[in-house]
């Protein structure tokens, strides 16, 4: 079975839980935090940097 990004980014966000520090590679980051509960807060990591990502839904993001 082939899970296309959105349904491969809620099952990363199902296994995510409060307070988790998560390195989620690239393109990931970009789509997980659309999947987190209202009760959850992680941390996530990129080499890249992901600074500005956030629910899309979410008009403001804290860079710190």
């Amino acid at each position: 079975m082939v899970l296309s990004r959105e349904e491969l980014a809620a099952r990363v966000a199902a296994e995510l839980r409060d307070g988790d520090y998560v390195n989620l590679g690239i393109g990931m980051p970009t789509l997980v935090p659309n999947y987190l509960g209202d009760d959850i807060t992680v941390v996530l990591h990129s080499e890249n940097g992901i600074l500005g990502v956030a629910r899309t839904r979410r008009e403001h993001v804290d860079p710190t």
